[in-house]
């Protein structure tokens, strides 16, 4: 499931420009939107009912944003942003809220998850990317000739959005071609590719092992192997590249990110 084009140039419209109108620095004002919008919003404890979600009250007839702190939703995390930016989503995108407020839609739990399938989500989630990390103000902070994951860290706490969203993001108006593959347990879960990235075939399948020859195949099946630094590699360790692509020479980089309790790793590649 992808979001249309045209859907895309509009969400990104929308909000670029309550984006412009709500910010500190690089940071979009999430709270002074709802206050503005008269739209409530609660960190509370919801158990594992969901990260997120948007109701309309047919009693007060206004909109109330719901967010879990017990899924690590809390007002001043980055998730915590990313859920009430997503929510915020499903109240300004117009088919979303008139849905709701008019019954045609039922109100439904909204969960963080890369591979979405549910076109809503995905739009309110394009939203939430756009709202939090504005196209000019991202550009600018990535830009600069040396690349690598520090370059992620730094635009992740600059705009206070999670690893995984800041390279969604990065991947679509990033200054640098990427490759990224998240894998748990030597398995490859899903992977992201910016437009001007080699199309070469993979050496991996998603739900299958992860290359051998791999800085993070050596990670899950070498004791003690952790490895942060940038690591130089041939690109027929994860390709298959084509012999008239000139970047089938070339160096390329393997730099991993892991989760505070490893249950995932990132690997990022990249020409220099």
């Amino acid at each position: 499931m992808v979001i249309p084009n045209h859907r895309i140039n509009e969400i990104e419209k929308l909000a670029e420009f309550i984006a412009s109108d709500f910010s500190n620095g690089n940071l979009t004002l999430l709270e002074e939107i709802a206050k503005d919008e008269d739209v409530s919003h609660y960190f509370d404890h919801y158990e594992d009912a969901f990260d997120g979600m948007l109701l309309y009250d047919t009693e007060d007839l206004n909109f109330h944003i719901h967010i879990n702190i017990d899924n690590g939703n809390n007002q001043f995390s980055k998730r915590g942003r990313y859920t009430f930016a997503h929510e915020l989503g499903h109240f300004f995108i117009e088919q979303h809220r008139l849905g709701l407020k008019y019954g045609l839609l039922e109100p439904h739990a909204s969960f963080h998850n890369i591979n979405q399938k549910n076109l809503m989500e995905l739009e309110a989630d394009y939203f939430a990317s756009v709202l939090l990390m504005p196209r000019e103000k991202f550009r600018n902070v990535s830009g600069g000739k040396n690349f690598s994951f520090d370059t992620i860290f730094k635009l992740s706490e600059a705009f206070q959005t999670s690893i995984i969203a800041t390279l969604i993001r990065f991947s679509k108006i990033g200054t640098h071609e990427i490759f990224a593959v998240i894998s748990q347990d030597n398995i490859a879960k899903w992977f992201l590719r910016s437009d001007d990235f080699p199309q070469w075939p993979f050496k991996f399948k998603v739900g299958g092992a992860l290359p051998r020859t791999t800085v993070a195949s050596e990670f899950f099946t070498t004791v003690d192997s952790k490895h942060t630094a940038i690591q130089e590699l041939s690109s027929d360790d994860w390709f298959y590249p084509f012999d008239n692509d000139n970047r089938a020479n070339r160096t390329m980089y393997e730099q991993c990110f892991y989760s505070d309790n490893y249950s995932y790793v990132i690997s990022l590649l990249w020409f220099k």
